[in-house]
Order: structure tokens, then sequence, then C-alpha cells
């Protein structure tokens, strides 16, 4: 079943709709640029105007929502270079079920975290607000224009805008010299991972003379040679840098933890989405048909994420790096969905994608209200919030519940649906590891949950500074949470809806490249059709019910034996030693990373 076409879009023609598509990145970008003017005014106008034009953006993406998850790809090229015989000569803006989905949940998401924003630090001076509120829109433009974009080369440009806005916001309070230290490791990973897309892109280009997806999909469907192997390999690298995967995350958990709570928010469940953006759209639109081991690699990856993420959060005392590491460790998750190439599972990932930017989007909300407002971020400083903050605990059991898979919280939905993309293909070790990775992830936010907020405060360490006696939330604040906690909830209580109008159609999108193919290179801007993919998903499913159970009592027994011991574990302790905080550390591990990758795909290659 599609999505219903509504009156009001039927009004609007199809070339129309897709003449739209960059205003949804136009405007907030328009309006990063007018923000230090509007601060000049007041220091609040400034967000302001981000809430006006984020919230234009959004209402665009909306416009076209009914025609794209109702099976239409809507292309449009830039300035009128149509497609020739084949061969694309403009850049496109291709809005398939999957980009617009992404598209939309950054605009919804953003314009959420805006509003708390407002509340939190509406006090900023004139100047500092107006600046805050450029980066912050300009992120999001980023954003928007890397889901929508059907050209490799213009992802790459807005893997650079994203870039330089994530500096800005990274170092954005000054005064604190672990915001420095994490403004400078994030430039030097993220130069080093635009550099590889950089060179990955012109390789490509160099070999079949073709950046745009669609054309680069028709140009690969051959056994790739020694030069394609290569520049997925750097395509790779490059966007796993960006998405935290192994070994390529060295930057993430400090930049998340120096960063305010909105911008935490912003990075954790936005930023990292560009990653999975460039990698899905590779593994399974441009090179399906390659015969490279994409798959198999982002497989491994996944799994080598997901697990030692969880077990880093584990091991963690700051309030925000467990849910930095703990981000690290869903990106892997979703990437093993992408990487079973099935329904089940690559709609598990679409889910699972946009379920985390709602509930890590929450904790880290939380989380900063926690910092705001106690001054601390030790957990073993914290207790007894719960009886102080009972709306930010409520939020942060919900988005904890979330992760965990408790129904019925869409976390439940999106990791049975990637369990079944494993088990249906008979990947029973795969399966097997993601099973310890979710039990180390309950744990992880088990214990943080319960030394900050449910662990009676007598047992705290003495604070900095002391505690407010009752809750204070203003209206924006409550705002983002309610929005984001009533989300996690709604795409959990409503599955068969969300799947059936929204996860489906990107699911399908992604695995009928050779219809997202066809739709760019055809002339004009009335693009294809995509097929939804088709999942079944049983709510009273007895083993994911046994599984969710089993998890949380053995959760549970290790939570309460890991506290009482004195050191870590050697596993955990042998992966922290890992994290010396060095940039030169961080840098050696993403170029064997690299080099890693490279070599697996050389040597997967047909006959290699």
């Amino acid at each position: 079943m599609t999505v219903p076409v509504t009156a009001s879009a039927l009004s609007v023609s199809t070339p129309a709709l897709a003449a739209l598509l960059p205003l949804a990145v136009a405007i907030p970008l328009t309006g990063a640029v007018l923000a230090p003017l509007l601060a000049r005014w007041t220091n609040k106008a400034a967000l302001g105007g981000c809430l006006v034009t984020m919230a234009c953006s959004l209402a665009v993406l909306i416009l076209a929502a009914p025609r794209v998850f109702g099976g239409r790809i809507l292309v449009h090229y830039l300035g009128g270079w149509r497609p020739s015989g084949g061969t694309v000569l403009g850049i496109a803006f291709a809005a398939d079920p999957f980009g617009l989905l992404i598209a939309l949940v950054v605009a919804g998401v953003g314009l959420l975290l805006l509003l708390y924003t407002l509340s939190e630090l509406g006090g900023l001076g004139a100047r500092e607000c107006g600046g805050f509120a450029c980066l912050f829109q300009l992120l999001l433009s980023a954003l928007i224009g890397a889901a929508l974009t059907g050209d490799l080369f213009d992802l790459f440009v807005w893997f650079q805008v994203a870039a330089l806005s994530s500096y800005g916001l990274t170092g954005f309070f000054l005064e604190r010299p672990i915001a420095l230290e994490a403004a400078f490791k994030i430039l030097v990973l993220t130069t080093m991972a635009g550099f590889t897309v950089f060179l990955g892109a012109g390789l490509l280009y160099a070999h079949t003379g073709a950046l745009n997806l669609g054309q680069l999909h028709v140009r690969l469907a051959a056994p790739a040679g020694v030069l394609d192997a290569v520049a997925l390999g750097l395509l790779i690298a490059g966007f796993a840098t960006k998405a935290a995967l192994l070994p390529f995350h060295g930057w993430l958990a400090d930049a998340h933890t120096a960063a305010p709570g909105p911008v935490s928010a912003l990075f954790s469940g936005l930023m990292v989405i560009l990653g999975l953006i460039g990698i899905s759209r590779l593994a399974l639109q441009v090179f399906p048909g390659s015969g490279l081991p994409v798959l198999g690699a982002l497989m491994v990856l996944g799994l080598a994420t997901a697990v030692c993420g969880a077990a880093l959060a584990l091991a963690q005392d700051d309030f925000k790096r467990v849910l930095a590491y703990d981000t690290v460790s869903q990106m892997g998750v979703i990437t093993v969905g992408f990487a079973t190439g099935n329904a089940a599972g690559v709609t598990g990932a679409v889910y699972h994608l946009v379920n985390h930017a709602l509930f890590k989007a929450l904790l880290f909300l939380c989380a900063g209200a926690v910092v705001h407002r106690t001054g601390q971020t030790s957990l073993r400083a914290l207790g007894g919030l719960a009886k102080r903050f009972p709306a930010v605990t409520v939020a942060f059991t919900v988005g904890a519940a979330s992760i965990a898979g408790i129904p019925p919280f869409n976390g439940y939905v999106s990791l049975s649906l990637i369990h079944e993309g494993l088990t249906s293909s008979h990947q029973d070790v795969p399966y097997a590891v993601m099973l310890l990775a979710q039990l180390l992830t309950v744990a992880a936010l088990g214990r943080a949950a319960w030394l900050a907020f449910y662990r009676p405060a007598e047992h705290a360490e003495d604070l900095d500074a002391p505690l407010q006696p009752h809750e204070s939330l203003r209206t924006g604040m409550a705002a983002g949470l309610i929005g984001l906690g009533g989300c996690c909830v709604a795409f959990g209580v409503f599955p068969q809806q969300i799947l059936r109008m929204l996860m489906e159609p990107a699911a399908g999108g992604l695995l009928e490249a050779a219809r997202y193919s066809a739709a760019q290179l055809r002339v004009g801007a009335a693009g294809g059709s995509v097929v939804p993919a088709h999942v079944s998903f049983e709510y009273a499913n007895w083993v994911e019910i046994l599984v969710t159970v089993v998890t949380l009592l053995v959760a549970a027994a290790g939570v309460r034996w890991y506290l009482r011991l004195r050191r870590d574990p050697q596993p955990i302790s042998g992966l922290r030693a890992l994290h010396t905080g060095s940039a030169n550390d961080y840098a050696a591990y993403a170029v064997v990373g690299l080099l890693a990758l490279v070599a697996a795909f050389t040597g997967g290659m047909p006959g290699g």
C-alpha cells in the first residue's frame, strides 16, 4: 500500500515539485547568512529566524512527501542541464523515498533542537547567538543537501560544508580547553576523510567519466577493476569517518563531550547520518553489480563497531561520553542492517537510522540539561536526580528503553527487523555478535541511568555546584523533550503504519538500484518510480520478546557486578588503552583502516 496523494499535492505537477527541491537547502542557507545580521537587532532574533527558515524548509519537503512516498522519484537538474544519451551533464537533486525521509528527519529534529536551543542558549550575547545560529543552520542545510543530492561530487561538497560548520560548533566555547582540543581532532580526521572522498570520486570519474550516482551504477555494472576497488576503499573510509565506524571514530567522543547539549544532539542524532548516506548509496545503489565484497566488508566493520562502541560506553564515567560511544555502537548496528542486503535488514536499518536520530537526540538533550543545572559531567558525582528532575528522568528513561529495544518503544521494531535480516539469511555468527552488542548497550545505558537518576543521592560524591531543589523547564526545552519522546513512542506503537508509509518505500528505493538509476538518467524532471520493499513484522514475536527479557536480566546482573569492580575487565581496559586522546594515534588508526579496506576490495575482486 502506498501513501495517498492529497489534493494539495495533486494540484502541483511533478516537474514543479522537483523544481522546489533546491529550496529545501537554499532556505536554511539563506537563514544562516542572515542569522548574524538578525542577531544585531536582538540576541534571540537569530534563533527565531532559524525556526522560521527551518519550518519553511520542512514545509517544502512535506509538500513533496506524498508523491515521493507514493513511489515517484523526483529529479531536478540545476540550470536545466538534463541528461543526454545516458550521459549526465549537470548536478542533480534526486528525492527518492530514502533521501526524502532523511531530509524530513533532519529538518524535523533540527526544528525541535532549535526550539530547545532558544530556551537554553537564548541568553547568549548578540554576536555569539548570531554565530551559533549561523553554524547550526549551515550544518542542517548540508545534511539536507547530502540526503537529496544525486551526484557524488556534490555529496563531497555537502560533506565539506558539514565539516566546516562542525569545527565551529565543537569549539564554540573557546574558553574551554577541551573544546579547542576536540575541534582540532575533528579537523584532522574529517580533513583526511574529505580528501579520501575527493580522491575516490576523482578516480571513479577518471575511469568512468561519471559522477552522477545513477550513471555510475550503469558504468560499474560490469566486474570492477583495480581502480574501482581502490576508489571504493577510499570512499568507504571517508564516509565511515563521518559515520564514526571503527577504526575511524576517534574524533566523535571528544567532539560530542565538548559541545553544548543541543549541539551534541545535533552531532550524534543527525550529523553522523551523512556518513551512512554515502555508505548505503555506494553499497546498494552504485556498486551492487561490481562484484566487489562491499557488503561483507561493511558487515565486519558494523559488527566490530557495534560491540566495541558498546563496551567503551560501559566503561565511561563522563555522562556525555557514555552516549557518545553508544552512538558509535548504534552506527555499527545500522551498518549491519544495510550489510545484510535483504529487504528485512535494510528496512530495519532505515528504521533504526530514523529511530537513532530521535532517541539519541533526546538522550543528549537530557544529559545537557543535567550538566547545565548541576555543573557535573561525572556519573559518580550524580545521583538522586529522579526526584529533582522528574521530566528529564522520564525523557531519559524513554530514550534508554528505546535503544534497549524494549517494546513498545521504537528500537524494538527496528532491531527486530535487523535481527530478522540476519536470521533469514542464516548469518548466525553476526546475529550472535549483535546480541552481545545489544547486551552491552543495555548495560551501559542502564548503568548511566542508575548512577545519575535512580541511585540515592547520599551515595553520590560532593557536587561542585548545588542542585536546584525543583526542576524548571522552559517552554522550548519542554517542547524538545516531549516532541522527541513522543516520536520514540509513536514509532514503536504504530510500526505497521510507519513501515508501510515510510520505511518500506525508503528501503525499496535503496534495493531497486536500477530504478533509481533510470529515474536520474531519463530526460525531464518527471523521474521514475520505486517498488516498496515488503517485510512482515509481528509485534508478538516470542523469540524477540524472549531475547529482550533475557538481555534485560543479564544486563541488570552485569551492571551490578560491574559496579563492584575496582578496575575494568581486560578486554575493556585494552580498548580504553588504545584511545589515548592523541590526534596522531587516531589518524594512524584511520590510515590502517583505509589500507585494510583497499586491501579487502582489491583482494576480493572477481578473479583476484
